[in-house]
């Protein structure tokens, strides 16, 4: 049985691994630390805010980011609006995208930062929230992430009162029909003859 010299088994290793290390090179940059977290927080967001009130949901996050002017366009500078998350409703993002749309877009510290809608065609270009960070300019994402972690407490707390309210009036519409039954006529009885 022949063997192969040493210097060609090693000759065939190193494009093999070589072909390996650039197919998992994208993947690699692309993970930013925190990534799983923060879907995974956007996704209890939807999930509270599908049981509220979708006003209450909206004014909410408006407050949250209340004194932070936006940078929507190259042209477009201001506070956060109702009509602005109503806008990105209507685009088809849920709260929780939005909640981490807006922390992308209120934590960055570059010179020249990217506006919500530059960051928004980056996410609807198929980019995960890792790659965009990563191209935004984060390290990690521990800013975003206390950002979104508190909208998903506030969000949740939305979504407990409007249950608790939703409960409330459904009891007393109840309780109000139940209490108030109609009165009942009794017929007159005839009057007796010889009384």
């Amino acid at each position: 049985m022949r063997m192969m010299p040493r210097f060609m088994s090693v000759g065939l290793l190193v494009p093999c691994a070589l072909t390996m290390l650039l197919a998992a090179g994208p993947a690699i940059a692309q993970d930013v630390k925190g990534e799983k977290e923060l879907t995974e927080r956007g996704q209890k967001i939807d999930k509270a805010a599908s049981t509220a009130d979708s006003r209450h949901v909206t004014d909410r996050l408006v407050d949250e980011w209340k004194g932070t002017t936006f940078k929507f366009s190259a042209s477009d500078s201001h506070q956060l609006t109702s009509a602005d998350v109503q806008n990105l409703r209507q685009k088809g993002l849920g709260f929780g995208e939005i909640s981490i749309l807006l922390a992308l877009a209120a934590k960055q510290t570059s010179a020249n930062p990217k506006s919500v809608n530059d960051i928004l065609a980056m996410r609807t270009a198929g980019e995960g929230w890792g790659k965009i960070a990563k191209d935004l300019g984060y390290k990690n994402l521990g800013s975003v992430l206390k950002s979104v972690k508190s909208a998903e407490k506030d969000l949740d707390r939305v979504a407990k009162a409007d249950d608790k309210h939703a409960d409330k009036v459904g009891k007393t519409e109840k309780v109000e029909k139940m209490d108030k039954p109609g009165r009942i006529e009794r017929p007159e009885r005839p009057e007796r003859p010889g009384r």
